[in-house]
């Protein structure tokens, strides 16, 4: 007696089955198409703080090759942002933050130097109220401070209008006078690639500067710090 191959068999009625499950609606587990691995949020800001880490303090001279690196994850993270309309929520976005890292040129006090000296920079952001770039340099002890007005423009993009900067020794005494902007005038345009609980990846750029998407800025959340830097 001739033995038959089941396996012509079993394909047909795989075939029928597929063919009724999809008329139903159903999926079958075995006939699921792969769908692409993407890289996971906390993976790439875990690479992320390592290439900050073989940077130099704020990202000042960072060389290409890192700073190529960098840039990349931070595109790679735009596409995984947890939070879809970064500026509209305010729960997040208000807070006290460090910045990181930065690609600005030329260096300055935006990159947390002022002359030879380098600082920590800050942004408080409060949109009840008014959004503060901060420098502080512990030697010597040099704090500088801008003061904006914050105003969403968008669900990704908020303008930063600037009113006063001035810079104070030891917190107390005016280094220079004290400068008053033009109202209007001078007006920066944030746009938020990334936000969660602990971090913010944006771009800054000159609002009249529409060719360009502008310099990248990587904060961390740093609410305890607030009063430990004394501004």
């Amino acid at each position: 007696m001739k033995h038959r191959s089941f396996l012509p068999i079993l394909c047909q009625a795989i075939v029928l089955l597929s063919n009724a499950a999809s008329i139903q609606g159903l999926q079958l587990p075995f006939f699921q198409p792969s769908k692409p691995t993407l890289p996971v949020a906390s993976d790439l800001l875990n690479e992320l703080q390592s290439c900050i880490q073989q940077a130099p303090k704020n990202g000042i001279d960072t060389p290409p090759e890192l700073e190529a690196e960098i840039v990349d994850l931070c595109e790679r993270l735009e596409k995984c942002n947890p939070t879809p309309r970064p500026v509209r929520n305010v729960e997040k976005m208000n807070g006290f933050w460090r910045m990181l890292w930065t690609n600005f040129r030329p260096v300055a006090p935006s990159s947390g130097k002022l002359g030879p000296f380098v600082g920590d920079v800050y942004q408080d952001v409060d949109f009840s109220g008014k959004a503060r770039n901060i420098l502080s340099i512990d030697f010597p002890p040099i704090k500088g401070e801008l003061v904006a007005e914050p105003a969403v423009l968008n669900d990704s993009t908020m303008a930063i209008t600037f009113e006063t900067v001035g810079n104070k020794l030891a917190g107390v005494l005016p280094l220079g006078p004290k400068i008053n902007f033009e109202p209007n005038k001078e007006v920066r345009l944030w746009e938020h690639v990334y936000l969660d609980d602990k971090y913010r990846i944006l771009y800054a750029r000159r609002r009249e500067d529409t060719a360009t998407r502008g310099f990248l800025y990587v904060m961390e959340r740093a609410d305890e710090m607030r009063f430990e830097t004394g501004v």
